[in-house]
């Protein structure tokens, strides 16, 4: 018998590489469609003239059946990037804004203590944006460090993800999933059902990685 006969029914007609069928059910797409339009318009000193337009629509994408999302391969390593780039952005231009309309004041006024109060008036008004600024910095550098270490944990294992995913086969008839005795020079791994195919993928992964 193949190695790779299907161990729960034990043909081999229907047994495909899961790469393979990944490939055969996703398929990418793009174009370009054009649309016209006529109509009237009004213009000045002239009256009604007829109006003529064009619009160009580009589009592009993939598309994949259900059974291609259930065995899709492991996302690659990808350094996520911390939000709130845009809040900090809005907080910082407040808490300028604050200093724009006190900052003339305090150049102007005659007043012996307008420095004093410009700075209390700063430090009540704008003090709040400023800390909270801070603590966005704070939060966006503590996130960024997780995002590292997720980012470098992934790398290390990811290989041996990518190594599971190509050597696994399914059989179409009995639509399980498993990876053939001898593959990968750890025994065969129990047939699971398609649903279940991430599991098997991340259960020989560890078993290449010998924790399991």
């Amino acid at each position: 018998m193949s190695r790779i006969n299907c161990p729960q029914c034990g043909t081999l007609d229907q047994v495909r590489s899961v790469p393979s069928i990944y490939e055969s059910q996703t398929s990418t797409y793009s174009g370009t469609s054009t649309g016209y339009s006529s109509g009237v318009a009004y213009a000045r000193g002239v009256g009604v003239i007829p109006s003529f337009g064009s619009s160009t629509v580009h589009s592009s994408g993939s598309t994949s059946s259900l059974l291609a999302s259930h065995i899709a391969p492991p996302p690659p390593p990808r350094l996520a990037q911390p939000g709130g780039g845009c809040g900090l952005a809005v907080i910082l231009a407040v808490a300028a804004a604050w200093g724009v309309v006190l900052l003339p004041y305090l150049l102007t006024s005659g007043d012996k203590n307008a420095g004093q109060n410009t700075a209390i008036a700063f430090t009540v008004l704008g003090g709040p944006f400023v800390c909270a600024a801070v603590m966005m910095l704070i939060n966006r550098a503590k996130s960024r460090r997780r995002a590292q270490e997720a980012f470098q944990a992934h790398s290390v294992v990811y290989p041996s993800f990518a190594t599971a995913w190509s050597a696994a086969y399914l059989c179409l008839r009995c639509h399980v999933a498993y990876v053939p005795d001898g593959a990968l020079g750890i025994g065969a791994s129990p047939a699971v059902p398609v649903h279940r195919f991430p599991d098997l993928v991340a259960t020989t992964a560890a078993r290449l990685r010998g924790e399991l």
